[in-house]
């Protein structure tokens, strides 16, 4: 009787999503949008391909010695991005302290190797904690929102090494509880957002109530308050920072003591460096695109676009090196004396490993199917994201159109829409390049299980 009471609550209705004034104000917008001119970044990677091309013979004597599908850990290329990051700071911001975000990729591999050139690691849980200490980490800052008390607790237990960013006033009322009860000193700093942060305002606290969340931390004696952290992702150049820097300066300018500067010891400007003409995406990535794509959609039609994907703006890791280190002279160093610390994630795993696949079934020229599943980098990443896929069997400096699908029984499970192939063929192996951020760490034993790890020694 209660469950037929509920049903008759429920009907199906057609309705208006908003009234007629609301539509009509949409539709301008949506006319807007659709007629003016999208500023994107056009070319391909060509040069990026040829790169892999040059190291072929490696790729496929791997291939040959392992069964597909499997992730490729390429050691000279981790070498290669850990030291072009450290030396282009090192130049424009000396005496910058290097934290890698460890949540990009976990494989210990590469956090032995970020330790082994000097880098503490970014950490986001207990469970990081654990394995960045596994691996060597002498230092470590842990940020991030909700930390549970257990957490909180394994971070006091090895205060010596962990600095904890606190992500609100709650969490520092809770830090102390726990390191009083341990009967340690913590060091600590705090994650503030400013309104550039949009999305990013989930984390920290707002700006304006730093001055507050600095005295509030002189009530806590088992803490010891020493730096202020903030982060956005996916940063197209150093702007971004340079415009928080600016806002934070204004703050400590206007709201804290000459005293309450002087116990600052580090600022921390986080990551968010993107990869440098590594990868693009597809034109319904675009506002306007998304649009049309989801009108089409709607009606179970192809979109048509002129140009097949753009490339995703970046700029070499010196130059936000350099623009983060301008910033920092101007707005920052007037005003305090501290340490800078940075954690860079994509920038350094991104070119670090790479996916092998191959061809087990040729449908027809444009519908091929890989032996490698997306639950490898766990998500379905590539219905947005461009990649070029390199048939290193019959490679071929032009791309053919040609849809390259995993094994999972999911039709989203898609590598993408075009290879760099003279033809494509049973037993044809393809290298999807460049899949070293949030996706092993991402991956999932989702249907098919999800593969080994080789290394790629030259």
């Amino acid at each position: 009787m209660l469950i037929n009471n509920h049903m008759n609550n429920i009907s199906l209705q057609k309705i208006q999503l908003m009234d007629a004034s609301q539509l009509r104000r949409y539709r301008r917008i949506i006319d807007k949008l659709l007629s003016q001119k999208t500023p994107v970044l056009k070319g391909e990677l060509l040069s990026l391909v040829e790169q892999f091309l040059a190291r072929k013979a490696s790729f496929l004597a791997l291939a040959r010695k392992h069964t597909t599908p499997f992730y490729i850990l390429d050691k000279p290329a981790l070498e290669m991005g850990l030291k072009a990051f450290t030396a282009a700071f090192d130049q424009h911001l000396p005496g910058c302290e290097y934290y890698y975000a460890m949540k990009v990729n976990h494989h210990p591999y590469i956090i032995k190797r970020a330790v082994a050139h000097g880098f503490g690691i970014d950490i986001s849980s207990g469970r990081e904690l654990m394995i960045a200490l596994r691996c060597g980490a002498k230092k470590l800052v842990f940020s991030g929102p909700g930390k549970t008390l257990a957490e909180l607790e394994l971070a006091v237990s090895h205060s010596d090494k962990v600095i904890i960013n606190l992500d609100s006033f709650q969490e520092l009322a809770r830090l102390n509880q726990v390191a009083s009860k341990k009967r340690r000193s913590v060091r600590a700093g705090v994650r503030i957002f400013t309104r550039y942060h949009n999305v990013w305002n989930k984390f920290g606290i707002d700006l304006t109530e730093l001055p507050e969340f600095w005295r509030k931390s002189q009530e806590y004696p088992s803490i010891s308050l020493q730096g202020i952290q903030f982060h956005m992702s996916w940063n197209e150049n150093a702007r971004p920072y340079a415009l928080v820097i600016k806002e934070l300066a204004g703050c400590l300018v206007q709201k804290f003591t000459k005293a309450e500067l002087a116990t600052i010891k580090f600022i921390d400007f986080g990551g968010g460096f993107r990869p440098y003409l590594s990868e693009g995406y597809y034109p319904w990535g675009t506002l306007a695109g998304s649009l049309i794509k989801t009108v089409d959609d709607h009606l179970g039609q192809m979109s048509h676009f002129k140009d097949k994907y753009y490339i995703t703006a970046a700029v070499p890791i010196d130059r936000y090196a350099y623009g983060i280190g301008q910033a920092i002279k101007k707005y920052l160093q007037p005003l305090v004396n501290c340490v800078y610390y940075t954690e860079p994630g994509r920038i350094i795993a991104n070119g670090a490993m790479h996916v092998m696949l191959q061809v087990v079934d040729v449908k027809s020229p444009q519908k091929i199917i890989a032996d490698g599943g997306i639950n490898i980098v766990g998500w379905e990443r590539f219905l947005h994201d461009y990649f070029p896929l390199i048939n290193l069997t019959n490679p071929d400096r032009r791309e053919v159109s040609s849809c390259i699908y995993g094994s999972l029984c999911m039709p989203d499970d898609l590598w993408g829409y075009t290879c760099f192939a003279k033809k494509i063929k049973l037993g044809d192996y393809i290298l999807v390049p460049n899949q070293g951020g949030l996706t092993f760490s991402l991956a999932q034993n989702f249907i098919k299980p999800i593969p080994p790890v080789y290394f790629l020694n030259k």
